[in-house]
């Protein structure tokens, strides 16, 4: 009677598992996160990783440089899942992780974005680690930084509104 239950168990995981979805493609493992979300590693006091919701993670830029590396129709729908450390942190963003291709220094911007932006940029690894975050830079209300990186850091580029302004994302990696 033991091993009766062990099986029901193991057929009702089964189940779950393979559920609406279907098995798994060849080669890939279930890795028991919750669809929607990402898991971003977190340095901080708490020792649970903090998740990254799914809708505020606009994107894995690899380690693509161009102008624009990326652009988002609109932050308005976004999720607020920062507090930026240099103004507001009280509107909805938007974030995307980028891997630094060689050591050198890099320009971030959101020039050409269509409402007030503020961007900081982090530690992937350690979100509580702020690297440099812009309000406004000389050219308005666009957010700009340079950062000499070393190859292989992974980033997270967070972008949102001043004061709760929303609006279209474009951004900017350049190397100098």
């Amino acid at each position: 009677m033991a091993n009766f239950g062990k099986t029901v168990v193991g057929v009702a995981s089964c189940a779950l598992l393979l559920g609406a979805c279907g098995p798994l493609p060849e080669g890939e493992e279930f890795d028991d996160s919750v669809p929607g979300e990402a898991e971003v590693l977190d340095d901080s006091q708490s020792e649970e990783p903090r998740r990254l919701e799914a809708q505020a993670l606009a994107g894995d830029l690899g380690s693509a440089i161009s102008s624009p590396v990326a652009t988002y129709p609109t932050t308005c729908t976004a999720s607020n899942q920062w507090a930026t450390t240099c103004r507001s942190g009280a509107s909805r963003d938007v974030a995307y992780i980028w891997k630094v291709p060689e050591t050198a220094t890099y320009t971030f911007s959101t020039r050409g974005s269509n409402f007030d932006t503020i961007m900081e940029i982090r530690n992937y690894k350690a979100t509580s680690e702020v690297l440099k975050c812009n309000d406004d830079s000389s050219i308005g209300t666009t957010s700009a930084m340079s950062l000499t990186l070393i190859k292989g850091y992974q980033l997270l580029i967070i972008v949102e509104g001043y004061q709760g302004a929303c609006g279209n994302v474009l951004l900017h990696i350049t190397k100098r």
